[in-house]
């Protein structure tokens, strides 16, 4: 891990209550250290911390994007915005986290299952981003669950990246009715599962969202044959699995 002093180049609302911020290395010597996937501390000037997923790949210069939920109900999320929308610079850390991905360690056999629920989408993005600026020509299928559209943001994005690629899959998922959506419908765990390939040995299965959604999908996944070390999800570490009711 290492610690950088950032400039705050934007901070720009996405949809209703996402914003992307943009950070600068303030030392144009310095270079940034991390994986593809992994994620940062931000550190307010009262010594305050709260982590964010890196959506930039590390192939992209010395900037960083992350992408923050306003929660107008927390305290610290209240502070780390209004600092990021009213100050020149902040402190991070980073890289931390195991649910991160590097191209040369990647087999070219493996299918890769990218899952995201709200702003994991930041995470995922970072590891798309690498694969994609690698010329990567595994099967990458992408998953992105919402309550309703106007959670989604960026949407455009992913939609871009499999026109572009023809081994990359994109699947919109929204778990509340709306009259007016023809794509999926649904939990995150069931439009996966019903879209599972007949051979799971080559999957990489990489998890962005809250542990009640990472965990239901790790027992669909299991339950269907997936073993263990190809799933991978940060929830794993900060969230241990609680014991699984058999």
């Amino acid at each position: 891990m290492k610690s950088y002093t950032t400039d705050i180049v934007n901070v720009s609302l996405l949809n209703h209550d996402v914003y992307r911020v943009r950070l600068r290395l303030a030392d144009a010597q310095q270079r940034l250290e991390f994986i593809a996937g992994q994620y940062l501390d931000l550190e307010l000037p009262d010594g305050r911390k709260a982590s964010f997923s890196i959506a930039s790949a590390p192939d992209q210069s010395s900037d960083l994007e992350l992408h923050i939920r306003a929660m107008p109900e927390s305290l610290l999320n209240t502070a780390i915005l209004t600092h990021l929308q009213t100050q020149p610079q902040v402190r991070v850390t980073l890289g931390m986290g195991t649910c991160c991905l590097d191209v040369h360690r990647l087999k070219p056999e493996q299918h890769l299952i990218f899952v995201a629920a709200s702003t994991g989408f930041a995470q995922i993005k970072s590891m798309v981003e690498h694969l994609l600026a690698n010329q990567v020509m595994n099967p990458i299928d992408i998953y992105w669950g919402a309550r309703q559209r106007e959670d989604m943001y960026l949407v455009d994005l992913p939609h871009q990246w499999s026109k572009e690629h023809k081994n990359v899959h994109f699947v919109p998922v929204l778990s509340e009715e709306d009259a007016e959506w023809m794509g999926r419908k649904g939990m995150l765990p069931s439009a996966i599962q019903e879209d599972l390939p007949s051979d799971l040995t080559q999957l990489r299965v990489y998890i962005s969202g809250s542990p009640a959604m990472v965990y239901a999908l790790v027992d669909v996944l299991e339950d269907k044959g997936v073993q263990e070390d190809q799933i991978f999800a940060d929830a794993f570490a900060y969230a241990p699995r609680p014991v699984r009711q058999v």
